[in-house]
């Protein structure tokens, strides 16, 4: 390779270096924290920690189920995941009483509730701000991943432009020759040591930008479910759970059901996923769909039935978030993520230096920030568009409003909006939507406490009424009285539930 081509690929290596720097820096940390995300966010919860070895985490579905119901009657399950990592409770995603999403974390020998968390927390966010800066918006996160393909190209020029960079593996810096020499030396050290993972995140992240562009492949979809009015079939229990889990594991010998997820409206299933016996871990997971009704399995799938860039999703999967071996893994992806970070730091102060000597008299921070030019306008922009971002979703007023519906009665008869989560002793203000047609008159009896009457906006043959409770430590059950001219009432009934928090 002539010297005027390397010379220029070190060139367009050195500007994208300095201009990307503060971006990379931002992107390795981030992903380096997200690979022990949920062990960060629960180093304070030791509830939810076990030592219990897999054999001997014998909980079913059906118990778990039982257990989240026991404990919380009103909760909603959607998600449950058996063991979630060798070292956490099993995990199951479902919504409360009032509305609000959470993760139920169960005794992986008894089923029992043990411990309760919200969503939203550290690693939620910290997902959210490395994947599209907390806008879930799937433009940035392709944009984002776009920048793969910059990674790769700095990998790949850094390499070429390295001579001999093989022999430079335990070339440590040395202080003598000053600062300058010193980030030079650090930096091909840091690049030499984290390049394997830096080529694996590039590959990954440009495959997932595919993904985002709608390149998905295909996945087997299972035969549709006979009719019913309800998400779930009526007479359902864990016995149900139990049968269809049966039906499942025969439908797909050698299937070690890890999750299984409940029908979230009337045409869904019961799916059971997990690995397969014969199949390698990064070839994906087997699948079986049942039927809630019949108990009769809609489609049963192995790996080898998922086509085109479908199949490689387990794979990029693993290797981009280090699961592949467990807590090994786990810790030579965080290590290998910091060295990243430290390459693209250090590239920043090679630029400091040595590439800025018009700039002499000022400190290497302000050098890097003179020499990102007007790219250092558009990461202002960025920090202030997180930062609004930020606020629009977590700042006052940002809770989402949420329904819940009577236990007793169709949703169209009346249903009640929640403007915030239920808390205990904290006044809770509430909007009931009547849909009953002819109602005149409404009263609220929470829990035990006498009725009080609610004024009624009508709304044509429609109504609302509006009226606040303050939570206790029972099940916060509202009882809605409405009465039509002839007197006739209807009685409609509410439960919130016992609050958590």
């Amino acid at each position: 390779m002539n010297r005027t081509f390397r010379n220029w690929l070190f060139s367009l290596h050195t500007w994208l270096g300095l201009h990307l720097s503060i971006f990379f820096t931002f992107m390795f940390l981030t992903g380096t924290v997200l690979v022990v995300g949920i062990e960060v966010e629960s180093i304070a919860r030791p509830e939810i920690w076990t030592t219990i070895a897999k054999e001997d985490r014998t909980a079913s579905f059906a118990e778990i189920y039982d257990g989240i119901k026991t404990t919380h009657p009103e909760s909603t399950v959607f998600v449950i995941e058996k063991y979630p990592a060798p070292w956490f409770a099993d995990r199951t995603f479902g919504r409360t009483g009032w509305g609000e999403n959470i993760s139920f974390w169960t005794d992986p020998a008894t089923g029992a509730v043990v411990y309760e968390t919200r969503d939203g927390g550290f690693r939620d966010i910290l997902r959210d701000l490395h994947d599209t800066f907390l806008t879930t918006k799937r433009p940035i996160f392709i944009l984002i991943s776009a920048t793969s393909v910059l990674l790769l190209y700095q990998i790949v020029s850094g390499l070429i432009t390295y001579r001999r960079f093989w022999k430079g593996f335990f070339r440590w810096p040395k202080r003598a020759g000053g600062f300058r020499s010193w980030s030079g030396a650090t930096h091909r050290l840091t690049a030499l040591w984290a390049a394997p993972l830096l080529i694996l995140i590039a590959i990954t992240s440009f495959y997932f930008m595919l993904g985002g562009l709608g390149f998905e492949g295909t996945t087997p979809k299972p035969q549709p479910t006979s009719a019913r009015d309800t998400t779930l079939p009526i007479g359902f229990s864990s016995d149900t759970l139990e049968q269809a889990e049966a039906s499942a594991v025969a439908a797909l010998p050698g299937l070690e059901p890890l999750v299984m997820v409940l029908p979230g409206d009337p045409s869904g299933t019961f799916g059971f996923e997990g690995p397969v016996a014969g199949f390698a871990k990064t070839s994906g997971w087997g699948s079986v769909s049942v039927d809630p009704v019949t108990l009769e399995v809609l489609g049963a799938f192995t790996p080898d039935d998922t086509r085109g860039f479908a199949r490689w999703k387990a794979l990029m999967n693993t290797l981009h978030f280090g699961t592949w071996g467990g807590a090994v893994s786990l810790g030579l992806w965080v290590l290998s993520g910091l060295l990243a970070a430290g390459v693209a730091l250090t590239g920043a102060l090679i630029f400091a230096a040595r590439l800025a000597p018009e700039a002499a008299q000022y400190g290497p921070l302000r050098r890097i920030w003179r020499g990102l030019g007007m790219s250092r306008w558009i990461y202002l922009l960025i920090l202030l568009g997180i930062l609004l971002t930020a606020y629009q979703r977590f700042g006052p007023g940002s809770h989402q409003r949420v329904g819940v519906f009577p236990i007793d009665a169709p949703g169209a008869a009346a249903y009640l909006i929640l403007s915030a989560p239920l808390r205990r002793d904290t006044p809770l203000d509430i909007e009931m939507h009547i849909g009953e047609a002819g109602i005149t008159a409404a009263s609220i009896t929470t829990d035990r406490e006498a009725a009080q009457p609610v004024e009624l906006i009508q709304n044509g043959e429609k109504a609302q009424a509006f009226f606040r409770i303050t939570p206790n430590d029972t099940a916060n059950q509202i009882t809605a009285r409405l009465t039509k001219p002839d007197g006739a009432d209807k009685i409609i009934t509410f439960r919130l539930g016992q609050p958590i928090w």
